[in-house]
């Protein structure tokens, strides 16, 4: 399985401490270098833990870095160049999952998978601990706790009515 990450999930998983939860559901995950760049370099130049945690999950090559070869992407529109360089990625490597948290950014990921005529599908933070507690790497109780941790982390941005959602979804777990 094959799942490229933009770097919104990254930092989140990395910020509450629960980045282990990508090598546990997946053993291949990929990034472009403007994801390591903002999600690494960016972040230990502000001296932030998750930036240290982030680059040890790269050093461990639990994360590897891979330059896409497409130059554009089939339908373009306006994104941040990591997530334009992480859509272009799961296309070309036909990725199983594409993680990203920006709603525009997916919604622009899904058109362009379309066109590319891939099967690749579309996720975030959220998905990823849900998966992980249908998985049962985490109970329901620890996915909900991890859910409320992101919801209340000042560095971190998810829609509140969301994060209601999952939590009550979460609760139909047990």
């Amino acid at each position: 399985m094959i799942i490229v990450a933009d770097t919104g999930p990254l930092i989140a998983l990395a910020k509450i401490k629960s980045l282990y939860l990508l090598h546990e559901l997946y053993h291949q995950i990929v990034t472009g270098p403007t994801v390591f760049t903002e999600a690494v370099t960016a972040g230990q130049a502000m001296n932030a833990d998750d930036a240290s945690d982030l680059n040890e999950a790269y050093q461990q090559g639990i994360i590897t870095v891979r330059t896409p070869s497409t130059p554009s992407l089939p339908s373009p529109d306006l994104l941040h160049a990591g997530e334009a360089e992480s859509i272009r990625l799961a296309i070309e490597f036909q990725a199983d999952w594409l993680l990203v948290d920006d709603l525009d950014a997916r919604q622009i990921a899904l058109r362009n998978f379309a066109a590319a005529e891939t099967s690749t599908r579309v996720k975030g933070t959220l998905g990823i601990i849900v998966t992980a507690a249908m998985s049962h790497i985490l109970s329901a109780d620890q996915a909900i706790e991890l859910v409320k941790t992101l919801q209340d982390h000042p560095g971190i941005w998810l829609s509140s009515a969301l994060c209601r959602t999952v939590i009550q979804s979460l609760r139909t777990l047990d």
